[in-house]
């Protein structure tokens, strides 16, 4: 009676956890959530192995229909779109509410929310990483504070995007309250905040390091490590997809009257817009850079060498505003573009995954590192290389959703209750 006791309430568990979705939730953003880390993860499948298959991987960049696979560090954009548009949310609402924002609470829940499985994270990294994450490990100084993508080759690498969400918010909340009430007309605070990071990623593309796109670096090589840690995943330069979440969280929380309008009322201008953005979408996601693997053929060699300097840089910037676009659609809008997008992103297969986001990101790399050098050369003869790919492949999908829900049931899950008590 006591083992059927203790599986019922694991079964409870599971389902409230991954299979009860709140009421309140953004069902489509959900959606993009899932799409974010599922394109992340198959994106490190690919550029954890191609330095071992590159004959069988680099043909990846030059397929149109593969070539997305190459630009899963967009899901990071989405990411960050999604993060600014919910973290807005709840401080525009509390600020219309109380004029104010408790600062001590807000940092409690996402120091909550955030940090217990991020530190188990990385302890259990240094078993996963084992040499490489040992070298690393004087440097997990970095990731305690979240300062991590300013210190070059610092522990957990792909955690760059953490600290950039983390030093945004630790700034947005006073911005909210002490600036944001200064600017009578929000547009000219917004456009010089979201200005900034595109006037510096031309300073840094033209004048520091002079680019030339594409980039066609050599993967995990020196130049693109000096890529990668000295322009990449700097914060001002990449906060302008959180910025874009934070002024839709801005027009959803003080203008949702208006929004609805504007969809109901501008058929035609409102379908084009949608149109628009779903286009931009695939083009930019269709679009390589040569950032993971050098291209034998691109548009940007048949283009005047400005052309691809920029989109450089503006690309991240009209991909975060069409997403921010598609996402304001799915909420408000009733028209029969934006139907079906919006019934498959509230598809409840993607709920579940959504919920393992956060882990997933945190643990499918370190695996990834550890597993994919053991099962290549166990195997390399006795299986074929597209063979070897896609078994190392589904093996770290499989096991990263086991994982990282376990990682949820017993560390975030319970932390999050914790917040919401401590913050009620």
């Amino acid at each position: 009676l006591c083992i059927i006791a203790i599986i019922n309430n694991i079964m409870f568990d599971l389902k409230r956890i991954f299979l009860s979705r709140p009421a309140n939730n953004f069902k489509s953003i959900d959606g993009i959530r899932a799409i974010a880390v599922l394109w992340v993860i198959i994106f490190h499948i690919w550029i954890f192995q191609f330095n071992t298959f590159p004959d069988l991987l680099s043909s990846t960049a030059q397929n149109p229909f593969s070539v997305w696979i190459t630009k899963g560090d967009l899901g990071v954009d989405l990411f960050f779109v999604i993060s600014g548009f919910l973290i807005g949310t709840i401080l525009f609402k509390e600020f219309k509410k109380t004029n104010t924002i408790n600062f001590k609470s807000f940092y409690i829940r996402r120091f909550l929310r955030l940090f217990p499985v991020y530190l188990f994270s990385m302890v259990i990294a240094l078993f996963f990483l084992q040499g490489n994450g040992a070298e690393r490990w004087p440097s997990v100084w970095s990731n305690l504070l979240y300062v991590n993508n300013y210190v070059f080759e610092s522990y957990m690498g792909w955690t760059w995007s953490l600290a950039i969400e983390e030093q945004f918010y630790i700034v947005i909340p006073f911005l909210i309250v002490f600036l944001f009430p200064k600017f009578r007309n929000k547009t000219i605070l917004f456009t010089a905040l979201a200005s900034i990071p595109v006037l510096l990623t031309y300073y840094y593309s033209v004048h520091v390091f002079e680019f030339e796109i594409p980039f066609n670096r050599e993967i995990f090589g020196k130049e693109w490590g000096e890529w990668f840690w000295g322009y990449y995943m700097l914060t001002h330069l990449r906060y302008g997809g959180l910025l874009s979440g934070v002024i839709a969280a801005y027009l959803h929380v003080n203008f949702s009257n208006r929004i609805t309008d504007f969809f109901k009322h501008n058929y035609f201008l409102s379908n084009t817009l949608i149109l628009l953005s779903l286009v931009l979408f695939v083009i930019i996601s269709s679009l390589s850079l040569g950032q993971g693997a050098p291209l034998i053929d691109s548009i940007f060699y048949d283009l005047p060498s400005e052309f691809g300097i920029y989109y450089e840089i503006i690309h991240r910037e009209l991909f975060s505003y069409a997403i921010l676009f598609i996402m304001l659609a799915c909420l408000y809008s009733e028209s029969r573009i934006i139907k079906p997008v919006d019934n498959f992103l509230s598809a409840k297969i993607f709920y579940p995954i959504a919920k393992i986001s956060y882990s997933a990101y945190l643990f499918h790399v370190m695996f990834m590192e550890w597993f994919f050098p053991i099962f290549s050369n166990y195997f390399e003869d006795v299986l074929t290389p597209i063979e070897i790919v896609f078994a190392n492949g589904s093996i770290s999908v499989i096991i990263t959703l086991i994982v990282s829900g376990l990682m949820v049931v017993f560390i975030e899950d319970p932390f999050n209750s914790l917040k919401n008590r401590l913050t009620k």
